[in-house]
């Protein structure tokens, strides 16, 4: 459908509703990095790491290689999954009752905007050199930066300085997002160089999901929408 595949080096959108797939979909990106031998890295914004890897353990789905940026409202560090120690510089050690207490009043008093991840992003990546970045989700970190301007050319301008970033840094990624209101164009659709729209609709009892290239900058791909499912072998068409 992606006529070879994503470019590396640019950034990707992948749209749909809650549980249209746009998560699993992403891992499956990350895992087939892992298996070329590639740094991979999860900024995870709508799930906590550990629900993620909750929610694919019937999958079977080994997620033990992700590094993940846990920018969750109810969490922060940099965790590796499965065992979710934390990975923190020496000045950001606190006590467990010190933890327990941040994270009660995360969601009212830290600032996830798009600054504060990119400088995390350019102080992981100067020492681990990331290949695929999985960004789940920009339409989260638009709802719970409570301190990102609300000034649309300032969002625009953050957003398009994150995506130059990986671009520059050589990172290949997925940028997942929910549609956005009909007549309503986020940055975000302009500013990648693809649209992958992900759909699921019940027929019966019965959940189908179908996947749709919506653009691609760059190379011929398939206009088509078609079903696929999610196994344990990953993304697999209809």
């Amino acid at each position: 459908m992606l006529g070879g595949g994503l470019m590396p080096g640019r950034p990707y959108l992948v749209t749909g509703g809650t549980g249209s797939g746009k998560t699993l979909l992403g891992i499956t990106f990350l895992l087939e990095g892992i298996r070329r031998g590639e740094e991979v890295l999860l900024v995870a914004v709508d799930e906590p790491p550990g629900e993620i890897v909750e929610n694919v353990r019937s999958m079977g789905w080994d997620l033990s290689a992700i590094k993940t940026l846990d920018a969750n409202p109810g969490l922060r560090g940099i965790k590796r999954n499965v065992a979710v120690q934390e990975i923190r510089a020496m000045n950001d050690l606190k006590t467990m009752r010190d933890v327990a207490a941040e994270s009660k009043r995360a969601s009212d008093s830290e600032d996830i905007a798009i600054q504060g991840i990119q400088l995390k992003l350019r102080q992981q990546m100067s020492d681990v050199p990331f290949r695929r970045v999985l960004v789940d989700s920009i339409t989260s970190i638009r709802r719970f930066a409570v301190k990102a301007s609300v000034d649309p050319q300032a969002e625009r301008t953050e957003i398009q300085s994150l995506l130059r970033f990986l671009s520059e840094a050589g990172v290949t990624a997925l940028i997942t997002a929910t549609p956005s209101d009909p007549g309503l164009l986020n940055p975000e659709e302009v500013l990648t160089r693809g649209e992958i729209l992900l759909t699921r609709k019940w027929v019966g009892d019965r959940s189908v999901r179908q996947i749709k290239i919506v653009r691609m900058r760059g190379c011929a791909h398939d206009p088509e929408r078609r079903p696929f499912a999610i196994t344990s072998q990953g993304i697999v068409l209809g």
